[in-house]
């Protein structure tokens, strides 16, 4: 009988351990993130969250057995997966559990597949938060390939039944996992069950994968309008992006630190301080503004409702749209073919090598419109739509009062550096938008041009865990800043005491269509009203729709698919919301509690209750 060596007991034992090593990491790093939630999962999750974490150390260790083979194909594949593995399902799950505080489900996946030229753009500005997620998962995973060839966890045979263990357990977690798509499982079983889900609807063709974004529309015809303002106006829309309420100066300030340029160059205009959008998507946003539909519409009512400018051309208006944002981002470019405009550039024709998600620099593009007013016929409605304040933000040192800053997302100190980032390219942005208020001021047309701004949302830094946009619907994302200016003589008496009224009044960008279009005066056309019956919202000149009235919120449109559930409603000052990784609705009173931090509890928001489960199809969580 061959004796067996004193160290063998304990190399195997050792061999034992290293095979665990996935799971317990897997586990404790997740544990580390999500304490509080997991903590209030119920018995039944919890023992589905086990069960997840089982397969996905199943699927782990089974491959480091494979890879400790010393001879074949299957060994290297199995190193070459183990590490790309770790990357990919934990270290992306890290950095986006960083930026969204939820990992990748099945929705969120989509949504970044089809957004390759985004996803790189941001990873790449990114790039210090993504290695600190990535590198340590990939560390690991070499050292287990290390240690697993210096151990030999098992002979030929073992090898061999290795192979099938990992097939059959790669094969349940893609295709038969408990995880699908909430967020009660680990990282690794979560990303493996959404690539198993995204699979199955490519090979099935489903319009889950093509619907993800805006496509191209077939609007209903509008029928010829007369424009009758009251007073001879034309109308200039500002559209900005991810500026929340808190980071500009929506009426006059002396001394205005954050956008001194435009202060400077509207002094008196009409602020409207409550405004808030009802999602925190550029694409549902836009939508909202420029159709004016609710942002739960379906896909076929917001592919086929007009736009601003159909309503404009309709009426025999001058028509443009000057935008700096790269149409190639959430398919723009799509949604907006055929839009009839006599005046128009974008990110592309302005720079060939444009960002995806940055766009052009605002300064040229101010610099193309100022060139192009002298082009326009009155009365005409335009659009400037600027880019630059999206992640990663574009900064000019030169003009960058805010410093230190930084692109990192994560790390100590970031929070501050990258809030000065942001601070700076909204500074930037400023600067153009004051350059084109006072070209449009010395205008001949420019004292009977009425201009509207507006962002299309906010943008979280953390305030709530998150950073960026689209994951929730707190403050930070949806309260953003708002302004009209109106030289003398362009506004009734009745319309400006209306609209200095609204100042501190709760309102919704729901309002925004109607307003523009009560301002190119074709609001009461007999022509425009079957349309306007599907539009909910109501004139900012007329008032504006009731602070009583119930709005819901959602950033999961048919339009464009959301990377993580979450939606509510708001009457007023009161809000309802929740998100995914949420285990309950939360209740705040902005008026009484802007920064939300103190949750009155879903009952005390109990009415509108039954509105953000309904059009919500039930509970994001």
């Amino acid at each position: 009988m061959r004796s067996q060596s004193p160290g063998r007991p304990a190399r195997r034992s050792a061999a034992f351990l290293l095979v665990a090593i996935p799971f317990i990491a897997v586990l404790c790093s997740d544990l580390a993130r999500r304490p509080e939630m997991l903590s209030r999962l119920t018995l039944r999750e919890k023992a589905m969250y086990l069960l997840s974490a089982a397969l996905g150390g199943a699927v782990w260790g089974t491959i480091l057995v494979l890879s400790t083979g010393r001879r074949g194909v299957a060994p290297w594949a199995a190193r070459v997966l183990l590490v790309g593995g770790a990357v990919f399902a934990l270290g992306s799950q890290f950095y986006t559990y960083e930026r969204y505080h939820a990992y990748l489900s099945h929705r969120s996946m989509l949504v970044g597949t089809s957004m390759i030229p985004s996803l790189r753009q941001q990873l790449w500005s990114d790039r210090v938060t993504v290695a600190l997620a990535v590198v340590p998962p990939l560390l690991v995973a070499m050292l287990l390939v290390i240690l697993g060839r210096a151990l030999r966890p098992s002979g030929s045979r073992g090898a061999r039944m290795a192979l099938d263990g990992a097939l059959m357990a790669v094969v349940v977690a893609l295709f038969a996992s408990p995880a699908r798509g909430e967020q009660g499982a680990t990282p690794d079983a979560l990303y493996l069950s959404a690539l198993g889900q995204f699979a199955r609807a490519r090979w099935a063709r489903e319009d889950s994968v093509s619907s993800v974004h805006p496509g191209p529309r077939s609007p209903l015809e509008v029928p010829s309008l007369s424009a009758r303002p009251p007073t001879p106006r034309n109308v200039i829309f500002i559209l900005t992006e991810s500026v929340r309420a808190t980071s500009a100066c929506i009426g006059y300030e002396q001394g205005c630190v954050y956008t001194p340029f435009s202060n400077a160059a509207a002094p008196h205009r009409l602020p409207l301080r409550q405004m808030r959008t009802v999602d925190s998507t550029t694409a549902i946003s836009l939508a909202v503004m420029w159709a004016g539909l609710a942002p739960d519409e379906s896909r076929a009512a917001l592919h086929s409702a007009p736009l601003l400018w159909e309503y404009a051309h309709a009426a025999k208006l001058d028509t443009a749209y000057w935008t700096s944002q790269n149409l190639l981002f959430g398919n723009a470019g799509a949604w907006l073919s055929g839009v009839p405009l006599a005046h128009s550039v974008n990110a592309t024709l302005l720079d060939p090598d444009a960002e995806l998600e940055v766009g052009a620099d605002d300064g040229a593009l101010v610099d193309f419109v100022t060139a192009d007013l002298a082009t326009l016929r009155e009365p005409f409605v335009g659009v400037l739509h600027l880019s630059n304040t999206h992640f990663p933000y574009k900064v000019d040192l030169a003009f960058a009062p805010f410093l230190p800053e930084d692109k990192a997302t994560s790390g100590p100190g970031s929070e501050e550096r990258l809030k000065n980032r942001y601070q700076d390219a909204i500074y930037l942005q400023d600067r153009a938008i004051g350059r084109f208020m006072n070209a449009l001021r010395n205008r001949p047309f420019g004292e009977r041009t009425v201009v509207m701004f507006l962002s299309d949302h906010g943008e979280q830094l953390r305030e709530k865990g998150v950073f960026g946009h689209t994951a929730t619907l707190y403050e930070e994302e949806i309260h953003v800043p708002a302004w009209i200016d109106a030289p003398p003589g362009t506004l009734t008496d009745e319309e400006e005491t209306t609209l200095r009224a609204l100042e501190n009044m709760p309102l919704t960008t729901l309002d925004v269509l109607p307003t523009l279009l009560d301002l190119m005066g074709v609001l009461d056309e007999r022509g425009l009203q079957a349309f306007r019956a599907k539009i909910p919202g109501t004139s900012l000149l007329r008032g504006g729709s009731s602070p009583e009235r119930s709005v819901f919120l959602t950033n999961c449109s048919e339009l464009t698919t959301c990377a993580f559930r979450n939606w509510g409603a708001m009457r007023g000052t009161k809000k309802l919301i929740a998100t995914e990784g949420a285990r309950a609705w939360s209740c705040f009173d902005v008026a009484t509690d802007p920064l939300e931090a103190h949750d009155l509890g879903p009952a005390a928001c109990g009415d509108l209750l039954p509105l953000a489960e309904s059009r919500g199809h039930g509970r994001p969580f």
